[in-house]
């Protein structure tokens, strides 16, 4: 119980930061936000604003593990995506437009992670969404791993068309690498061996599906 009284406080804690960073921003008050953004980065994971997006996925996963495994891991996977949005936009307003786009990249790779398990988690309600970070990336290209995760994501949640796409910008950022083609031809796969009714559900007639497995196949 008393661990659980812990748990529960330490998230409480930061869902306040998050609200308060998040008003700064909205009220433009930028050095006050990166001030709180850097205090919440070195309690979460020791690491300030500048160096956030320096750390590995591994790197990451292992600060925020410290103190065990479990779901604690997932709420600060969370709490660190949202962290990431605030320091994005307000980089962005600063002309930072590199830190920008990899705070924001960092972000939509830690939802990802989140969305795309086998069971995959309910996200908290100051997580960032994968459809608004995408759209915070628009004006940049995604690297491969983030357009094969995308794809993913969307054939879970039954977005056949959506999950199509992501495969096609995979391949294209991966310039037709054997992998890629590799994972499209096991996605149409997948997909045959769906109903028609799901199929059309999701956008993606089964004549599409055949058409798109036969394009990639040449």
């Amino acid at each position: 119980m008393i661990r659980q009284d812990y748990i529960l406080e330490w998230i409480k804690r930061y869902i306040r930061w998050i609200a308060e960073i998040t008003g700064l921003v909205k009220a433009r008050d930028f050095e006050a936000a990166i001030r709180r953004i850097d205090l919440a980065l070195r309690t979460l994971l020791e690491v300030g604003p500048d160096s956030v997006t320096n750390l590995t996925d591994g790197e990451i996963l292992a600060r925020l593990s410290m103190g065990g495994f479990g779901p604690m891991v997932d709420d600060k996977c969370m709490i660190l995506a949202a962290l990431l949005k605030q320091l994005g936009i307000v980089s962005a307003a600063q002309s930072r437009a590199e830190l920008s786009r990899d705070c924001f990249l960092k972000a939509l790779q830690l939802v990802l992670g989140l969305r795309c398990r086998e069971e995959a988690i309910q996200l908290a309600e100051y997580t960032p969404t994968v459809e608004e970070l995408v759209d915070l990336l628009q004006p940049h290209e995604l690297p491969p791993r983030t357009h094969g995760a995308l794809m993913i994501y969307h054939e879970q949640a039954g977005r056949f068309a959506q999950a199509e796409n992501a495969l096609f910008a995979l391949i294209e950022s991966a310039r037709s690498h054997p992998e890629a083609l590799e994972m499209g031809r096991a996605f149409y796969q997948r997909l045959l061996a769906l109903s028609d009714e799901r199929l059309v559900a999701g956008n993606l007639p089964r004549p599409e599906v055949q058409a798109g497995l036969a394009e990639i196949s040449e």
